[in-house]
């Protein structure tokens, strides 16, 4: 196996291979957070983003006349604003970016002032569907995610009093009311709502999942979940848990240690084997970086491939064209599944049930006679 090269090493090689070729420089942007809160995240996206951007064009597609400018957003929103604006700035007709709720959210009326595409990898809540014509993403709503939540629990699993744990945040405020409205449709009750950050909240979670609940659902990015998987299993909580999709990260999950065995989560299906396109990213994923890609990768991977995808199909270059070329994409497959997008600039997704076991993600299904596989 090829030694993992560094990213900075790769965004070079990226920079330098697509700027050489262009008789008209056509800027892509990219702005991730590799520092801050959601590094964790930003970093596993940057890396999909990168190898989606590197790779040769496909059969019979017109060469690659981009180049690709990378910036942090730090994990902040105002400082995701300015670094998409200084890229627009510099001619970028098209932004990857948005990575959290709050970043895509205070980016899109930049965007949409500039007329230019912002696509997000990673950005789920609700709100953000059709707040602007040159707004996409490839991750799913949250408004599926909580319907797949509210399923597991009551119907598949047949929990009727649940614990929710939220975090405080757009994410969390974005997703948590579709699960309560559909697990309450469903005949559940959610018994007791734990805020982390407070004082002694992990104590007041443990009380109200060991006082009589048959799950808990924990709403909210990974570090708060970890906290609470780790709270439940020291308690010994014998029933199901349900968290996000926000602890699909390997560098997550590895830190999770044996805490998050056995958490069950909604997730956009990630199967390799069963697609070529996903076979293909893994062995050119650890050719280049010497490790498993998680589903962020995977996201990353798409996005980029979807702006591809429309700067070479596209016969002009600006964020009308791009739009444009975008919303009619056809027979482009993902890693994640073929990029189509609906009129509001959501991607068609289907999402299964995933399981941590052994500190990694498995495809989940409920086997016979009640057994859980």
């Amino acid at each position: 196996m090829p030694s993992a090269r560094p990213l900075a090493a790769l965004w070079v090689t990226v920079t330098v291979a697509l700027t050489a070729s262009c008789g008209q420089r056509v800027v892509v942007g990219v702005v991730l957070p590799e520092t801050g809160s959601a590094a964790v995240y930003g970093t596993s996206l940057r890396s999909g983003v990168e190898l989606a951007l590197e790779g040769s064009a496909p059969a019979g597609a017109r060469p690659a006349r981009f180049a690709v400018e990378y910036r942090d957003s730090g994990s902040d929103p105002a400082r995701a604003v300015a670094a998409a604006e200084a890229l627009f700035d510099r001619g970028a007709v098209v932004v990857i970016g948005g990575a959290t709720t709050a970043e895509a959210r205070a980016m899109i009326p930049a965007a949409d002032r500039r007329e230019r595409v912002l696509l997000s990898p990673s950005a789920s809540a609700p709100e953000l569907s059709g707040l602007s014509r040159y707004f996409f993403r490839v991750y799913p709503s949250d408004e599926l995610e909580g319907v797949a939540a509210a399923d597991l629990l009551a119907v598949t699993l047949g929990a009727r009093r649940v614990v929710v744990v939220e975090e405080e945040n757009d994410y969390s405020r974005g997703l948590l009311p579709v699960f309560v409205a559909e697990f309450s449709s469903r005949g559940g009750q959610m018994v007791a709502s734990i805020h982390t950050g407070g004082a002694g909240w992990q104590r007041s979670l443990l009380d109200a999942a060991l006082g009589g609940a048959d799950a808990v659902y924990v709403c909210g990015y990974g570090d708060a979940t970890l906290e609470a998987l780790r709270t439940l299993r020291v308690g010994s909580f014998a029933g199901p848990v349900c968290a996000t999709s926000a602890i699909g990260s390997s560098a997550l999950l590895q830190r999770a240690g044996g805490f998050a065995d056995g958490a069950y989560l909604p997730l956009a299906t990630f199967d390799p084997a069963a697609a070529p396109a996903g076979a293909d990213f893994v062995v050119r994923y650890r050719g280049e970086f010497g490790l498993a890609p998680d589903v962020y990768a995977a996201h990353g991977f798409d996005a980029a491939l979807a702006v591809r995808a429309a700067l070479e199909r596209g016969r002009e270059r600006s964020g009308d064209a791009v739009r444009d070329a975008l919303r009619s994409l056809s027979g482009v497959a993902g890693v994640m599944g073929e990029l189509v997008f609906d009129d509001l600039g959501n991607v068609r997704r289907q999402l299964g049930i995933y399981r941590v076991r052994g500190g990694r993600l498995e495809p989940w299904q409920r086997g016979p006679a009640g057994a859980s596989r």
